[in-house]
């Protein structure tokens, strides 16, 4: 072991918060109360507590002793404060881990409810907390190989870990950027009159009540004698065949140019009507529409998307998820 017969590891994604928590096992409460007093000087602390401490030289944080043998230092996200403690901690004997030992978690005495919760430290959406934390129950109650049902609700589950892409397109000015900063609520994309205003994607993580997505803003679908904007184009149309879902925007105001024939994203398209605000002089056929004045439509917009990205029934369904990689083998061992 160490001189402090103390292991520690990162128990929060890096660079990904504006807090960490580093975890602290050891074999001996005085041997972390050792541990803890080389990077947060101060009386030990009890089991059960939380107290802030000066982290010398690197920062100021958070330490809660969950149990005797067991402590969560919580200092700033920042990967230069990360590293600086995971140092200190090395300098003082601690045995660093890449990851948690086995039964590392105190809260959870089984293997499918240790690995939801190592998931859920790394899902980008909030809602995959709920679910993930049926997983146990789910698996233990159900053996074999996941059945057709199981995969398919898994895929579309998986897309609340890593956000899958959505891509907004349509024609110069038909209202990409005026949605896209109606969706976040502040300024993502510059908003013009201006035909071929966007010359390059913008992309934007956006929380859709609970399921994020990764929101691409592309330049404006035309022929354009511009070699910028040419090139502009043909890169965001490489990223748009990547998406899982197209928007494709319709204003009464503008020509759209269509849309070209390859494209085929898993989950359709949707086709959105804007400026609805504006009378149409001839009939437009869409599945719904919007006017950013007044946020008219904006909303029921994303929970639209935010369906097809992840079914309501999906969150009901009482079947397994295969929410990380070899689970079904682990549960075959």
């Amino acid at each position: 072991m160490t001189a402090f017969a103390v292991c520690a590891w990162l128990a929060s994604p890096p660079g990904r918060g504006g807090v960490a928590i580093i975890d602290l096992v050891a074999t001996d409460p005085a041997a972390l109360d050792s541990a803890l007093a080389v990077i947060g000087p101060g009386p030990p602390v009890p089991p059960s507590r939380f107290v802030h401490r000066v982290l010398p030289g690197v920062d100021d944080g958070v330490i809660a002793r969950i149990d005797p043998n067991h402590a969560q230092v919580m200092p700033h996200g920042g990967p230069v404060i990360v590293q600086r403690l995971i140092t200190a901690l090395e300098r003082a004997g601690v045995d660093w881990l890449d990851g948690p030992p086995d039964n590392a978690r105190p809260e959870s005495d089984d293997e499918i409810e240790t690995l939801a919760l190592d998931v859920i430290s790394i899902a980008r959406s909030p809602a995959a907390i709920e679910p993930l934390l049926l997983q146990a129950f789910r698996w233990h109650a159900r053996l074999g190989p996941l059945d057709e049902e199981e995969r398919r609700r898994s895929r579309r589950l998986d897309r609340l870990i890593q956000p899958p892409i959505v891509a907004c397109i349509g024609a110069p000015n038909a209202g990409k950027s005026s949605l896209l900063n109606a969706l976040v609520r502040e300024p993502a994309s510059i908003v013009s009159d201006l035909p071929g205003t966007t010359r390059d994607r913008v992309s934007r993580r956006i929380d859709l009540a609970g399921v994020v997505v990764d929101w691409i803003d592309t330049p404006g679908l035309r022929e354009t004698d511009d070699p910028i904007e040419q090139a502009a184009i043909q890169s965001s149309l490489a990223a748009i065949r990547n998406a899982v879902l197209i928007i494709h925007l319709i204003a009464p105001d503008v020509i759209d140019h269509g849309l070209p024939e390859d494209l085929d994203p898993e989950e359709g398209m949707i086709r959105v009507q804007t400026k609805s605000d504006l009378p149409a002089t001839t009939p437009i056929t869409a599945d719904h529409s919007v006017s950013v004045i007044g946020d008219r439509g904006v909303t029921s917009l994303a929970g639209l998307i935010r369906d097809r990205i992840v079914r309501a029934e999906d969150f009901d369904f009482e079947g397994r998820w295969a929410f990380t990689p070899g689970l079904l083998e682990r549960m075959k061992s």
